[in-house]
């Protein structure tokens, strides 16, 4: 035990916490994240409840200290990528210098989620999930889309709001759609998604382009033509 009471960090102790939260998700399955009791949880992964309380102050403490841990993961993954940059050229060069490739923080989100597969796909559930949790994860994927779009020299205007908005959803959808799949065969890989991901992203540019360099550009769009 360390001064404050909590367990040193051995490899151990390190299995059996991560034991505990493994239960923890599995009864997720068909429950309320708040239903599961800690004798449920004891009961499943074969402890205590004094070797619970070890670790965890109650239910909600499990669940903070789990939904903490991704979201600062999360965060230290997309530092990394933001720290790569991007080069922001004018509108005008987007179809000499635009960067077509897809950005890091793209295949980084799909990194995360595949790494915390069984978190992800409780903790995102409609029905059991935690609707807090899938709040912050929102804000935090609308900030670094933001910063992408930041990075690209997309112009911060109203239009914006409203694209970082559907971006956000798209990542958060594709994600479930992905994690949920059972024969992967069936659905498309990483590399598909990011592109199609991409594709949105690289199409927005281009529109503003055109809407900047194509005089006609307004008459055709209010037209449909």
């Amino acid at each position: 035990m360390t001064k404050n009471g909590t367990p040193r960090k051995t490899a151990k102790s390190e299995q059996t916490k991560r034991h505990i939260v493994t239960c923890y998700l599995e009864l997720m399955g068909n429950r309320q994240w708040d239903r599961i009791s800690v004798i449920e949880i004891c009961r499943k992964a074969e402890i205590t409840r004094g070797t619970f309380y070890q670790y965890f102050g109650d239910i909600y403490d499990l669940l903070e200290q789990l939904e903490n841990s991704l979201l600062h993961d999360l965060e230290r993954r997309y530092a990394a990528c933001s720290s790569e940059g991007y080069n922001v050229w004018p509108i005008e060069s987007f179809l000499t210098k635009y960067n077509y490739s897809p950005p890091p923080i793209f295949l980084e989100w799909f990194n995360f989620c595949r790494e915390h597969r069984d978190a992800m796909i409780a903790l995102l559930d409609r029905r059991y999930g935690d609707a807090y949790f899938v709040k912050k994860l929102k804000a935090m994927l609308s900030r670094e889309i933001s910063r992408m779009m930041d990075r690209d020299g997309t112009a911060n205007d109203d239009l914006r709001k409203h694209f970082v908005q559907v971006f956000t959803e798209l990542h958060i959808l594709s994600a479930e759609t992905w994690l949920e799949s059972e024969e992967e065969e069936a659905y498309l890989q990483v590399d598909d998604i990011v592109n199609l991901l991409n594709t949105m992203r690289v199409g927005g540019r281009y529109l503003e382009w055109k809407r900047k360099c194509d005089p006609e550009f307004n008459r055709i769009m209010g037209n449909g033509n």
